[in-house]
């Protein structure tokens, strides 16, 4: 397969059949992910791996948490909430992507671009293992809450980047059309 066919085929997976999803698969596609894009100095990132049924009950309840502190969400979000810890014990494998922060501007937008670019080469690397995800991050309350950076570990230099639960699936879902670079593009004038 072209590289521009996999990137072309490439999709959001968000239903997971029930085949495990080998730990050491997931650590070998980061390293590789890792060695493609090139950034200097030290990794100012780690991953938070969550792929038993423990630790997966333990992330789904980590999501719970802040929104069932109230009594009305417990009341109107009950249902919700059953639908989200479902979708968290489907996904056989969840990584946590998290950034070291800096003081300066530059580095820490530096690093987080780095991470960034890493996980979209493990996402296109586990596709051709026939391994979809779903890449989960802001502004959704339940990630974005200090009760849950808490839970999962995160240090106070550093920046949750985003979940992305993973899994090996049986249907590839149908490609949305895309915005045309033409409609997104400036040119400077002379």
């Amino acid at each position: 397969m072209s590289l521009e066919q996999l990137i072309r085929e490439r999709r959001t997976i968000r239903k997971f059949n029930a085949s495990p999803v080998s730990q050491k698969l997931v650590m070998e596609l980061l390293l590789k992910a890792e060695q493609l894009c090139p950034y200097e100095g030290e990794a100012r990132w780690r991953y938070v791996y969550a792929g038993t049924p423990e630790a997966r009950e333990k992330l789904a309840s980590y999501v719970s948490e802040k929104i069932m502190d109230s009594k009305m969400a417990r009341l109107t979000l009950n249902k919700l909430m059953k639908s989200f810890h479902k979708r968290f014990m489907e996904a056989p494998a969840n990584i946590i992507a998290v950034v070291k922060t800096d003081p300066d501007p530059i580095k820490k937008k530096e690093a987080y671009g780095t991470l960034c670019r890493i996980l979209q080469n493990f996402q296109l690397l586990a596709w051709e293992q026939r391994l979809g995800m779903v890449w989960i991050t802001g502004p959704a309350p339940f990630i974005q809450s200090e009760q849950f950076h808490k839970r999962i570990g995160l240090q106070k230099d550093e920046q949750f980047v985003g979940l992305l639960q993973i899994g090996y699936f049986d249907k590839v879902p149908k490609g949305r059309t895309r915005t045309h670079a033409e409609r997104l593009w400036t040119a400077i004038e002379s």
